[in-house]
Parts: C-alpha cells; structure tokens; sequence
C-alpha cells in the first residue's frame, strides 16, 4: 500500500550548499552513497543507488517536523547528474554577489550602493 505525501521546505542555501552539493554530485556519480544539507539547520537529504541502477532518495525534516520520506527512482537517466550540475550552474550564476560572510558561518546579503 502506497501513501500520498505532499511536503513544502523553505531552504535558504549558502555558499557551502552549493560546493557540498557539487561534492554530492560527484559521489552519486562514482555510484557511492551520497548526503545533502546535513547541517541541522534545514531538511537534509540522502541518496542510497542500488544494484538496478536505481537511487533511493530520503528527506528528512530534523529541524522542523521530524518527518522522514524514502522514496525509490526506478534508473535516473544516464544524464541526470550532468543536468543537475548544469542546473546548478545556473543557480550559481544568480546567487546575489551581494553576499558577504560576516563571520563564520553567518552571512548577509548587501545592496550595492551607486557611488
């Protein structure tokens, strides 16, 4: 018997997202077990292929709810991991510039002043 979920995660991502999602990326292709967004401060994420090609993705929302979803995707196309880093490519090229670390692990974003 299968049940329906329906979830909705505000995420705000850091710079450091970004990289350890690259490095998630990565290890998912060399066909290891793979995490995301295991800080403790938002949902996180584990990626578990199996011998069919197949990859078992969990979310589990610590900081919040406490609510873990596992669901099976039957064989990703051989091309997903390239999409997701061209996907990530993107984000990257609109995360504001205006971000600035103020001290470890705490950042503001700053408009830019016209001089």
């Amino acid at each position: 018997m299968a049940e329906s979920v329906s979830a909705h995660f505000s995420v705000t991502l850091l710079p450091e997202d970004l990289e350890e999602w690259e490095d998630a990326l990565a290890t998912l292709e060399s066909g290891r077990f793979a995490m995301w967004l295991e800080s403790g401060r938002t949902p996180s994420m584990k990626f578990k292929p199996d011998e069919s090609r197949g990859l078992w993705v969990s979310v589990h929302d610590g900081p919040s709810s406490g609510v873990s979803v596992s669901l099976p995707l039957f064989a990703p196309p051989e091309a997903w991991a390239s999409e997701q880093r061209d996907l990530l490519a993107r984000v990257r090229e609109v995360y504001p510039r205006e971000v600035v670390e103020t001290s470890p692990g705490s950042y503001e974003w700053r408009r830019a002043t016209n001089v």
